[in-house]
């Protein structure tokens, strides 16, 4: 007889009674007890013959962050904050110290939805972290194990380019040949054009030959990007062309009369122009084409500024500023021309210590919106001196309404702590509403104090 037989056998006699049934009362409640817990009670796992234990975790060897820094990072995980998280884990890696162990799994399933944070928090995870990631496919990412995803030429185009840039960034070299191999035989433009923007991860030099051989591409789509590529590379042949044309067709950096630019292009030239849209037509345009495919140093500045056709050249001078050797007197000129948005765009292209010395030089004029912006997108934290340069562009700048009396969220969250602290009685002036981001600004200077506090970080 089964055990969920005898069960029932015995549920029945408990509804009968003993005297009715003529059964034992002691047995009956003893096999009530036994078997009601073998029916109801929960059982080990079946253990696999194959099953391997889990390794022990392996002793960190590197300092665990102190009760403070601790706290710190309690806080900021609370806040949901990615600036202040991202900044207390640049601390930790400065104070060799990592994450404790109790705080690692919230920081893994973090990293697991937010893959941006990765870099930052694979800096804190430490030996145990690491043992730790391997125990669940979710957190693989920590160790790289499965991270990147397998090139299907078949997947939807997201998943391919996703797949195509995790590879690039891996093998730059194997994705550069597979371009190559695949590009003349992709019959859809669409195809070709995102075999191009793989190659925007980690785009060198060795990519010439290929962006240079899609210039001659049919669809207008897949010609723009490799020209673009292209002109974000020194040394190239489109800069030598580009030079040529200049130096035949420009004398004091003005036009020459019946010169190479007031003849229509050629075919050699229209080949280093946009297709799409009419931004690189008419004398204009051409010059603006050529002057965004040479490095800024082939001018001589006073001569572009006093130009007739300033306005094209520097134009293209600020599609050419991560090309410069110093792109601050470049960008200045360039203001002028520009529109905000248009010179956002180029200050974006910069690496981040270049564009945030940019922002600075040129932003002495803008309205509180634009420098918000502009201000988003320098990463944080600043140095002092950009710090206090940008506060006070915002302490001038007209603030809007919505946002009356309460300071920037960009300055108090990326500014440097102790220009922010120094100058905390300019900022409650100027803002009088100020409890939200008052907190966030002890709290950074919490974090900072917690790293720099000898044997507590």
């Amino acid at each position: 007889m089964s055990m969920e037989q005898r069960w029932q056998d015995t549920v029945q006699q408990l509804l009968v009674g003993t005297r009715r049934g003529n059964v034992d009362r002691d047995t009956l409640l003893t096999d009530c007890a036994a078997l009601g817990l073998a029916r109801f009670g929960a059982r080990l796992p079946m253990t696999p013959d194959d099953l391997a234990p889990i390794p022990l975790a392996p002793p960190e060897d590197v300092q665990l962050a102190g009760e403070s820094a601790r706290n710190v990072l309690a806080q900021v995980l609370g806040w949901d904050d990615e600036a202040l998280l991202t900044e207390w884990c640049a601390a930790a890696s400065r104070a060799q110290v990592v994450a404790a162990h109790a705080q690692l799994p919230q920081l893994l399933a973090l990293g697991g939805a937010r893959p941006t944070l990765r870099p930052a928090i694979r800096l804190v995870l430490g030996a145990r972290g690491q043992w730790l990631a391997q125990l669940s496919k979710d957190w693989a990412w920590a160790v790289g194990i499965n991270e990147q995803e397998p090139y299907d030429p078949d997947a939807p185009a997201g998943k391919r380019l996703t797949a195509l840039r995790q590879w690039r960034r891996a093998d730059p070299a194997a994705v550069r040949a597979l371009v190559a191999e695949r590009f003349p035989e992709e019959r859809r433009a669409t195809d070709r054009q995102l075999l191009l923007n793989a190659l925007e991860v980690g785009l060198s030099i060795e990519d010439e030959p290929i962006l240079e051989a899609a210039l001659d591409d049919r669809a207008a789509g897949v010609h723009d990007l490799a020209l673009r590529l292209l002109r974000r590379l020194p040394g190239t042949a489109l800069a030598q062309r580009a030079e040529r044309r200049l130096w035949d067709g420009l004398r004091d950096a003005d036009v020459i009369p019946d010169g190479r630019f007031e003849l229509e292009p050629d075919a050699a030239e229209q080949r280093d122009l946009m297709h799409d849209g009419n931004a690189e037509t008419g004398i204009a345009g051409r010059l603006r084409a050529a002057a965004a495919s040479v490095p800024p140093e082939f001018w001589e500045l006073e001569q572009v500024v006093a130009s007739p056709w300033a306005k094209p050249l520097l134009q293209g001078i600020a599609d050419a500023l991560p090309l410069a050797a110093d792109p601050v007197p470049w960008a200045l000129a360039a203001s002028e021309v520009l529109t905000g948005m248009a010179l956002l765009d180029a200050i974006d292209s910069l690496p981040a210590r270049t564009a945030a010395e940019v922002l600075v030089a040129v932003s002495h004029d803008w309205k509180y919106d634009l420098l918000d912006h502009g201000c988003s997108q320098l990463p944080g934290p600043w140095s002092a001196a950009t710090t206090e340069a940008l506060l006070n562009r915002f302490i001038v700048a007209v603030t809007p309404g919505w946002r009356t009396g309460r300071p920037p969220p960009v300055l108090l969250t990326r500014g440097d702590v102790g220009v922010l602290t120094e100058q905390w009685a300019r900022i409650a002036e100027r803002w009088p509403e100020h409890t939200n981001e008052q907190a966030v600004l002890h709290l950074r200077v919490q974090l900072r104090d917690a790293f720099d506090r000898r044997g507590d970080q």
